[in-house]
């Protein structure tokens, strides 16, 4: 068996999604070496992330070492991922995903309703900002970087109130702590949030398709398709996600910009054109 270098970030959450995937090539028997690299959005940490414009800030160094042949396979938060891949190299399996779902992390309080007026939450992303607003008007935001270790040390400092972040992190460290999940009808999430995905070379994904989920393979597709087909990038909030139930998929998606437009509906699972209808529709209602 050959060795396979596998390619990642080296914060404690990406190094966590990195083994799971080194201990299923273990199992499949290869030798596994895994190697830590920088990304511009480990290195640029006070830059608001919608300001990275879509050029794949935690995953481009990490494609790049994967063209040209430094790794052998690269392992990415799906959601990290832009619909532009570095020339040579593709997306060849996605792992079970885990929670879809955002989270919130407190300070003083167990719920967002129980939040006082005026709070200060802490978040990088746009669509949160629309989203936690929208439910709540007398609450404040400030851009929020960082791993989710630093993210929780600076709100027990007391720099914020609450802040919002994945729950699929939070359960892949095994963090014991309080937090309240909000359910993807309540805060759509953005496409392909806790999912796992693993690339390499373009005639190579034989090397990794043992781990590809097919559920999860669709389910991802369909919220890239849609979120390529409406091309807003970071500077437009919105959500997308997408669940297989039988032979259909549930999709649920909202544009939160000068207008408020949410869509809820089935489309059949292998269907690429009732996806692309979807953010049509979401185009022209803009």
């Amino acid at each position: 068996m050959r060795m396979i270098r596998v390619g990642t970030r080296g914060s404690k959450l990406a190094l966590a999604q990195a083994k799971l995937v080194v201990e299923k090539l273990e199992k499949k028997g290869y030798e596994v070496e895994l190697r830590i690299i920088k990304t511009k959005g480990d290195i640029m940490k006070d830059k608001p992330l919608h300001e990275f414009k879509g050029v794949g800030a935690f995953v481009r160094e990490i494609d790049l070492a994967l063209a040209s042949g430094e790794i052998d396979v690269a392992v990415h938060s799906y959601k990290d991922v832009p619909t532009q891949r570095v020339e040579g190299t593709k997306i060849s399996a996605v792992l079970k995903r885990d929670s879809p779902c955002d989270a919130m992390i407190f300070r003083d309080c167990k719920k967002f309703e129980e939040l006082k007026s005026n709070a200060l939450v802490g978040t990088s992303s746009l669509r949160r900002r629309a989203q936690f607003s929208r439910l709540r008007g007398d609450i404040r935001f400030e851009n929020l970087r960082g791993n989710l270790d630093t993210r929780i040390r600076k709100l027990k400092n007391g720099l914020y109130d609450a802040i919002i972040v994945a729950e699929a992190g939070i359960k892949r460290l095994g963090l014991e702590i309080d937090y309240q999940s909000f359910p993807p009808e309540v805060i759509v999430p953005p496409p392909n949030q806790g999912i796992i995905a693993v690339a390499t070379r373009v005639g190579e994904e034989d090397l990794v398709s043992f781990l590809n989920d097919e559920e999860t393979w669709i389910e991802s597709q369909v919220e890239r398709l849609i979120a390529r087909e409406l091309g807003f990038g970071c500077a437009v909030p919105f959500g997308v996600y997408a669940k297989v139930c039988g032979e259909k998929v549930k999709v649920i998606c909202e544009v939160l910009a000068e207008k408020y437009i949410k869509v809820e509906e089935k489309i059949s699972k292998h269907s690429i054109e009732e996806a692309k209808e979807i953010a049509r529709r979401l185009k022209n209602e803009r």
